[in-house]
């Protein structure tokens, strides 16, 4: 027998709950509003939450509305670490979020890539018109993997920065970086094997975890000290921890940089443990110190650490050209690239690597990390002057990625939806874990064209966060 339509509706806000849309202590719609927008009578709505008040989901409060009960709150901040696995939830909500965001008209507060003014798209330009002319063969041609060795050589020279000495033949080129990320599982790993993972973490990863059908624990992460090592230690007694993933230099989305003990631990820990440390660097060249950090690489004696890196946060992300430093992984990673993909595309192969070549790229990098940095110190103030008392920023040390921590009653999947329809896009905290966590969080990214009108959408964010509070009190 079909069930009553007041009982769907009850079940309809119950999943919007559990899932994070409505915070505990939130207001959720009035009976009356609800009754337009679902265009049923008054009375079924109120049958409606008066079933989700016999569940202890929601209250009445007098003259005041419905809100969540408090004992509906998640605790993200446990120490209880387990496997989870993906139902598929999250990607759907992250492809609808993703999707919400792509407006041109939208400022991408939301995104991981850089405004086109911080990309050196002329010197691209000059390089690519330049190889088509001199060598057009060459430029059309498959380059196999490993990939163009002369961008092989380029990037071994760039990672002495970050105290690795490695050959060439060492690296293998890849379509991204995330492309090199789902190289290195499927190099270690196999269905229903186990991975650790930060918390909250860059979501295209947890896409990664989901098409392999791998189990994650997730590590909290704090914006001051990144990875929780000893939490990490404590999962890695417990379960057999296949590889931890984990972004040593400006994580995303927290910003947070490993200082030097616990990279040193990390890597013990590894060996202890018997875990490959999958390291994510894609934005080590981003540091906004004079000298980079060293890679986890750099001090990894056992072959323990399988590196991935691209140029997309810094060249030219829709080139698409990342690379990996596989270790003992290897022979099976250039495999599968060749496998997977065949070849990377020449052109842009041999582009970048003109570009690394003549001494441009440390000139665009000084150029774009001191923006970076007053864009960071300018997005800062405006979150402190205009956004509720209580909200907190991250300090990142280098990138262009600022984790927001707004007040508890805040739900950032209703900013989020309120932020689009003034064409100001952002990315919730739901989008950065498997489970139902940091609901009253949001990634920002500062890498902007910041003028009068960035300033103005950020006022916008904080001015539909103080309504929120408004509207739950």
């Amino acid at each position: 027998m079909d069930s009553p339509l007041y009982e769907k509706i009850a079940n309809q806000i119950e999943l919007q709950v559990h899932e994070g849309i409505f915070l505990p202590g939130a207001k959720i719609p009035s009976v009356r509003k609800s009754s337009k927008r679902m265009e049923v009578s008054v009375a079924t709505v109120l049958q409606a939450y008066s079933l989700l008040e016999d569940r202890g989901i929601i209250k009445a409060r007098p003259q005041k509305g419905y809100f969540v009960l408090e004992t509906q709150r998640q605790t993200p901040e446990s120490t209880e670490i387990e496997p989870a696995s993906n139902d598929g939830s999250m990607q759907t909500r992250l492809q609808h979020l993703l999707q919400t965001s792509q407006d041109e008209k939208t400022i991408q507060f939301g995104t991981s890539v850089p405004n086109s003014q911080f990309l050196p798209i002329r010197q691209l330009q000059r390089s690519v018109g330049r190889l088509m002319r001199l060598e057009p063969e060459i430029c059309v041609a498959y380059e196999f993997t490993p990939g163009l060795l002369n961008l092989r050589r380029q990037i071994a020279i760039r990672m002495l920065d970050s105290s690795c000495q490695l050959q060439p033949d060492d690296i293998t080129i890849t379509l991204g970086c995330q492309n090199a990320l789902m190289l290195s599982l499927q190099a270690i790993t196999k269905a229903g094997d186990t991975v650790a993972i930060e918390s909250p973490v860059y979501h295209g990863l947890l896409q990664a975890i989901e098409t392999l059908n791998l189990k994650a624990i997730e590590i909290p992460c704090s914006t001051e000290s990144g990875i929780d090592l000893d939490l990490l230690e404590k999962a890695a007694k417990e379960w057999e921890i296949k590889a931890c993933i984990v972004t040593p230099n400006s994580q995303n989305p927290t910003g947070a940089t490993l200082n030097h003990l616990a990279r040193q631990r990390i890597i013990t820990q590894a060996e202890q443990y018997n875990f490959t440390i999958i390291e994510d660097d894609v934005y080590g060249e981003l540091s906004y110190f004079d000298k980079r950090e060293r890679a986890l690489k750099a001090d990894d004696k056992n072959n323990n650490v399988i590196y991935c890196s691209s140029f997309s946060k810094s060249i030219a992300p829709g080139f698409r050209i990342g690379w990996i430093v596989g270790g003992k992984f290897q022979a099976k990673i250039e495999h599968q690239a060749y496998v997977q993909s065949l070849a990377i595309p020449t052109l842009t192969q041999a582009a970048i690597a003109n570009f690394l070549e003549n001494g441009a790229y440390d000139r665009h990098l000084r150029k774009t990390q001191s923006a970076y940095q007053e864009n960071l110190t300018r997005c800062q103030n405006l979150i402190a002057e205009h956004f509720p008392e209580g909200t907190k920023t991250s300090t990142p040390k280098g990138g262009f990625l600022l984790w927001v921590t707004l007040p508890n009653a805040i739900n950032t999947m209703t900013l989020h939806s309120q932020a689009l329809k003034s064409g100001i896009g952002l990315l919730p905290g739901l989008a950065f874990s498997l489970t139902a966590q940091f609901h009253h969080h949001f990634r920002l990214n500062y890498a902007q064209n910041w003028d009068n009108t960035t300033d103005s959408a950020l006022k916008m964010l904080g001015e539909l966060c103080h309504q929120q509070l408004e509207q739950n009190e």
